[in-house]
């Protein structure tokens, strides 16, 4: 088989914000490397977890051979598998594959087994494609190897579309998924014929500076942030510094896109979260209006380009059944939470893009 460089590999990598490089590896990232100081160990995991990231080429290769180091989180009993990477050829799926090999994390972080694993896809359709490889979102990463067929060779596919960035907590992160590129993000934006980051951040969405920042410094031409379950939990934010927390997230966008379209997102359905707050904090009712404020109160002030919706119109209470932890949405819960996006912000002539 033909063995692709790692330099060459780090340059068919989309959809990450930084990589790291190793003797034997690259891995990409989903924050600034130099900033990891910044961030606590769990927000370090969770924004090192590939969402949304691809390996993206063209090749006349009819079999894929990809080598990682890879650390999965193990899901909870009796939920759907997770940690598959999805393959795409000329933008259709084409078929879904488990690692072979690769430690596994326990809920207590400590893991079992080796990191070392090899996905393989054979059988693929002759001549000339373009293929994306989704890596698993509920895992790190670190790209070993990359083998094709012998005499084949992998070009750089540059992704021309316009791009949408999303960001948000697990709900957006979509570690639940099935696969790869079954979160609602990647579902809309495939619908839309779009180029998606996720900046979906398990259980870290926190309307911080420091993701703002980072969403700040992106090119994109429009950006849809999910806000206000992360901070439910211990009532992280109470209602006096969730306001200023979210009109700052905004302000530091702002400062690099100041007329791209905004879509803020409240929280979907949630059982036992809506009239009660944890800790002293806010319920999700509160959060919606909370946060409709927010943009009602910035559209007043001039800004055109940005919108609210309701989380509860992607995934409301006559979805519960698709919701098995009352938290998070399944497999098909995403999907349909990214087929009904793409309707209300992504077609027609009110579409966001």
């Amino acid at each position: 088989m033909a063995e692709v460089g790692l330099e060459t590999i780090a340059g068919l990598l989309d959809g990450h914000i930084d990589l790291r490089r190793r003797a034997d590896s690259v891995q990409p990232l989903r924050y600034p490397s130099p900033e990891a100081p910044f961030y606590d160990p769990f927000t370090r995991w969770v924004a090192s977890t590939p969402a949304g990231v691809r390996l993206r080429f063209r090749t006349d290769s009819r079999s894929v051979r990809l080598a990682v180091n890879q650390r999965l989180l193990a899901g909870e009993p009796g939920v759907e598998p997770r940690g598959a990477y999805d393959l795409l050829v000329d933008g259709q799926p084409w078929g879904r594959a488990v690692a072979a090999g690769g430690l596994v994390l326990q809920p207590d972080f400590t893991g079992v087994g080796d990191e070392q694993a090899v996905v393989t896809f054979d059988g693929l359709p002759a001549g000339d494609k373009g293929l994306e490889l989704w890596l698993p979102q509920a895992a790190t990463v670190s790209v070993r190897g990359l083998q094709l067929d012998a005499g084949a060779g992998a070009t750089p596919w540059p992704d021309g579309r316009r791009t949408i960035l999303f960001h948000g907590s697990s709900i957006s992160h979509c570690m639940e998924a099935t696969g790869a590129a079954a979160g609602w993000p990647a579902v809309a934006s495939g619908l839309a014929d779009l180029r998606h980051i996720n900046l979906g951040w398990a259980g870290s969405c926190l309307l911080s500076g420091l993701a703002a920042r980072v969403i700040r410094d992106q090119a994109a031409d429009a950006i849809v942030l999910k806000l206000g379950i992360n901070v439910w939990n211990e009532g992280q934010l109470k209602e006096r510094t969730f306001l200023d927390s979210a009109h700052a997230m905004l302000s530091i966008i702002r400062e690099k896109h100041p007329a791209t379209p905004i879509c803020v997102i409240s929280p979907i359905f949630s059982p036992g979260r809506e009239a009660e707050g944890d800790g002293g904090g806010l319920p999700l009712v509160r959060m919606r209006e909370l946060l409709a404020q927010v943009v009602k109160t910035r559209q007043a002030v001039g800004d055109g380009h940005i919108r609210y919706l309701s989380g509860l119109e992607l995934f409301g209470e006559s979805d519960a059944h698709d919701l098995p932890d009352d938290l998070h949405p399944n497999t098909a819960g995403y999907r349909r939470m990214g087929e009904r996006f793409h309707a209300l912000m992504l077609s027609g002539e009110g579409a966001l893009i």
